[in-house]
């Protein structure tokens, strides 16, 4: 069986990549991605993987990416929102041309809701579209990643101050590193034909529990100040360098956030992978220990 995992030098599909090669299944596995002249995408050569140039634009290009792919895991750009869904229809479109039976699709947790514009304009109608594509198919819907509450860590320590929106809300987080991991057993494995799992860590966090999580892992006192929605845009774009427009979508995901909306527990990264996904203060731990 060959598997496929495309966008290879984004951070998550970095992750499933590096986990199925620890399965030792370096002989299945393609990989896709714009540039194949990377660092990354020569050591993936070297370990004996199979490096194809692909690009969710051209669909031609991903047809012959895919040829002798049996199962893909499609992972949405970080291309404006506009674009994506055309982008995902043709990888699905290009996937059934190759004869692709079976397509893992990485979403967002809470699918459904109006607020978020990349759920709205392109994980929503991603699903839709697989449901419809006569393919195999298992749905991801990821929480937000644990890393981006540590984007701007040092800052935080160095202020006391974690700044983020939400304010008393709870949040479902979960680390890149453990999304990689059930991703890549969900791509070697069989039998989950149709399923939707919703991934999270087993509670959710408020802005105030991960300052206080921060303060004991790192031994600094930190405190949390909610960001206003309207500014988070402008915070992201000063602060993290994103650019304007993919900033500016994210106003309806904090919105969201601040409702309550992605105050949700789930079993199932337990379901797939045997085990409870890492805690904040792991996670923290963990990134203390490798820094």
């Amino acid at each position: 069986m060959k598997v496929f995992v495309s966008g290879a030098n984004g951070q998550f599909a970095n992750s499933v990549i590096r986990h199925v090669l620890s399965h030792g299944r370096a002989d299945a596995l393609v990989v896709g991605t714009r540039n194949v002249d990377t660092a990354f995408a020569r050591e993936l050569v070297a370990a004996g993987v199979d490096v194809r140039r692909a690009d969710f634009r051209e669909p031609a290009l991903m047809v012959e990416a895919l040829r002798g792919v049996d199962r893909a895991l499609f992972i949405p750009t970080y291309d404006p929102n506009t674009v994506r869904l055309q982008q995902n229809l043709n990888a699905i479109e290009a996937a059934r041309k190759a004869g692709v039976a079976h397509i893992v699709y990485a979403s967002f947790l809470n699918v459904e809701s109006p607020l978020v514009e990349h759920s709205r304009l392109v994980h929503f109608p991603t699903e839709q579209a697989l449901r419809e594509s006569g393919l195999g198919f298992t749905i991801l819907r990821h929480a937000l990643y644990a890393d981006t509450i540590v984007g701007d860590l040092q800052e935080t320590l160095g202020t006391g101050v974690l700044r983020r929106p939400g304010g008393a809300a709870r949040i479902a987080y979960l680390a890149r590193q453990d999304l990689g991991l059930s991703a890549a057993l969900v791509l070697l494995s069989d039998g989950l034909n149709g399923r939707v799992f919703s991934e999270t860590m087993d509670r959710t966090y408020s802005g105030s529990d991960i300052a206080a999580a921060m303060t004991e892992v790192f031994g600094r006192p930190v405190r949390y100040e909610a960001v206003p929605v309207e500014d988070w845009p402008r915070y992201m774009t000063e602060k993290w360098g994103l650019p304007e427009e993919l900033a500016r979508s994210v106003k309806g995901t904090a919105t969201a956030l601040a409702a309550g909306e992605f105050d949700i527990v789930s079993p199932d990264y337990r379901e797939i992978t045997g085990k409870s996904a890492r805690t904040l203060e792991q996670f923290l731990g963990d990134l203390k220990q490798d820094s």
